[in-house]
């Protein structure tokens, strides 16, 4: 039913053509999602859709969002897959000026330090199409969240793949091919590689076509030795321009101890809630696993690893851990000082985070843990009137709806 499934989108795509393209919103995700099936000929048939709705939307502009959402899985053969996929696409096909990637990048550059050795590989393999797509400088950035031993391997990674001074120099809107990440000295071409080329749809859709990108750096399967000629864990971009430094938005890490999260990039919320639309809305019932793992996904890059390890904890004693973490969230935002810009640039920076968590706890049966979810929303919504922030309607979405079923349940 699966492979029938997958079937029809790809016929249903390749008979639309280009009016298709706003219904590739709803299917993306979800097919995107099936290349984390261990049989191989399911991950084929969702490759062979894809690329069927690719085609048939003549670009990937309208599939960014959903391809975003599939990068933040903790599957590993769901990632490394798909963003092999994505580099050999973007290898075949122009790049077009008013595609937006800069979603993408806090989870391929976090990928270059996976585990995986696939998932590394894939992740080397995108760098150099979002360097072009979002600049050198924005990609090399998302290292700031990272920690600074894994900040330390990936960042020479990046380094490798930034582009000579000439193609620099080349404004990024226009339509090219990722052949700029060919080495400079390469005598070949991307698509005169022999085992690069792709001569016809039918073996474009083949899977043993996935590895047929080719890169500047090397994609051996262990992480890369840091160097202290290229770690820079302390600022890694070297000479920034004026211009380059008041157009980049630079993430500050903190790395207290005592804090629960280590990053103050007000711009990472913002992408978020843009990819959210209304997932956290919860009308009662459980927690819903799929919300957790997503939302344990997003927090990872951004919270200590204590408060991870507190919010979502699977032992015996998981409702006490949860209450914790709670506790410690409400403690964070009732306890920040207005004068302390630092505190306030965390809590603003990070506060979807402790409301996508309530919204997901707050009907659980423990009295104890709801009343610690209502805490946290006090705390936060004093917090806000504090620094005289006024809440954006995806940011109110995340908390607002779920409290007004929650107050149903108790009121009908």
């Amino acid at each position: 039913m699966q492979s029938l499934a997958l079937d029809i989108v790809a016929r249903i795509a390749t008979g639309m053509g280009r009016p298709f393209e706003k219904y590739s919103r709803l299917f993306t995700l979800p097919v995107s999602t099936v290349l984390s099936d261990q049989k191989a000929h399911i991950r084929t048939a969702a490759l062979q859709t894809i690329s069927a709705m690719a085609e048939a939307c003549e670009g990937l502009e309208s599939m960014v969002s959903g391809f975003t959402t599939a990068l933040e899985t903790q599957n590993p053969l769901q990632k490394s897959t798909l963003m092999q996929w994505l580099a050999d696409w973007f290898k075949d096909h122009p790049m077009s000026s008013g595609i937006d990637l800069k979603g993408w990048a806090p989870h391929v550059v976090s990928s270059l330090d996976d585990r995986s050795g696939d998932v590394r590989k894939a992740a080397q393999g995108l760098i150099p199409v979002l360097i072009q797509a979002s600049g050198y400088d924005f990609v090399l950035n998302q290292t700031n969240s990272l920690k600074p031993a894994s900040r330390a391997s990936v960042t020479p990674l990046i380094q490798a793949a930034r582009p000579s001074p000439s193609e620099q120099s080349m404004p990024p809107s226009k339509s090219t091919s990722v052949k700029v990440a060919i080495p400079p000295d390469s005598p070949v071409s991307p698509i005169s590689d022999g085992h690069a080329v792709q001569p016809s749809a039918a073996e474009a859709k083949a899977p043993g076509k996935l590895s047929g990108v080719r890169r500047k750096i090397p994609l051996g399967t262990s992480r890369p030795d840091s160097r202290a000629d290229n770690a820079e864990p302390t600022n890694p971009v070297k000479k920034p321009s004026a211009a380059a430094t008041s157009k980049t938005s630079t993430a500050a890490v903190v790395n207290h101890p005592s804090l629960p999260f280590i990053n103050t990039n007000t711009e990472s919320r913002k992408l978020r809630l843009a990819r959210d639309a209304n997932r956290w809305i919860n009308e009662g019932g459980p927690t819903r696993k799929d919300l957790a793992d997503l939302l344990q996904g997003q927090m990872e890059p951004y919270a200590s690893k204590e408060l991870i390890a507190r919010l979502f904890s699977h032992d015996h004693n998981a409702v006490n851990d949860h209450i914790s973490g709670l506790t410690t969230l409400a403690d964070f935002y009732s306890g920040i000082d207005a004068s302390d810009e630092n505190s306030e640039k965390l809590g603003l920076a990070n506060l979807d985070f402790p409301l996508k968590y309530v919204s997901i706890k707050i009907h659980e049966p423990q009295p104890n843990l709801v009343s610690k979810c209502l805490d946290v929303i006090e705390a936060i919504l004093a917090f806000l009137r504090q620094v005289n922030y006024q809440l954006a309607d995806v940011e109110a979405t995340c908390f607002v709806p779920t409290v007004i079923h929650k107050v149903r349940f108790f009121c009908p």
